[in-house]
């Protein structure tokens, strides 16, 4: 989305409590937000969850105060979602897959689509391995399509420093992979 467009709407947001432009800002970073909560969260539900959570504390964040990176905003409320998903003690039970559970995903799955799912979970595992700036720094980068720039933005870095990080997690990865 362009910036002056997306500043105009958190501008629409703040002054007239625009529930248009608030949709408007969500269709277009909600899919990216999703994704990343689905990463982080053990499963599909709890990602659902932590999404409609995330979305309500940025509108009461962003119909109070001046934003000026929306994107910044819902990745840096999402991450305080997740926290607080890991810190609740009621969750972390949902961690520990039972044997049940994992046959029931394979029932569910036949043929190809339970390659897909096991392609996806080792793939899942190897990025876990990497620290937290690198795995955010490889879903943001080649997940969800952002520019290196919006990349090094997001988590504190220079561009040099983003792409040197991106070259060596990707490193990583493959190693992971390999063995």
């Amino acid at each position: 989305m362009k910036r002056r467009k997306e500043q105009f709407l958190l501008f629409r947001i703040k002054a007239f409590k625009d529930e248009h432009a608030f949709a408007a800002l969500l269709q277009e970073h909600g899919p990216a937000l999703q994704r990343f909560l689905h990463f982080k969260l053990p499963t599909k539900q709890d990602a659902e969850d932590a999404y409609s959570t995330s979305c309500i504390r940025v509108w009461g964040y962003a119909s109070r105060s001046k934003v000026d990176h929306f994107s910044g905003l819902i990745y840096t409320v999402a991450r305080t979602v997740v926290a607080d998903f890991y810190r609740s003690s009621e969750k972390k039970d949902a961690l520990q897959t039972s044997d049940q559970e994992l046959a029931q995903v394979e029932s569910k799955h036949s043929g190809k689509k339970i390659e897909e799912f096991v392609d996806g979970e080792l793939m899942k595992n190897a990025l876990m391995q990497l620290s937290e700036n690198e795995r955010e720094a490889i879903v943001m980068r080649y997940l969800e399509g952002h520019q290196v720039k919006e990349v090094a933005i997001q988590i504190g870095k220079s561009e040099n420093a983003t792409s040197v990080l991106l070259h060596r997690a990707l490193k990583k990865v493959r190693t992971i992979l390999e063995n």
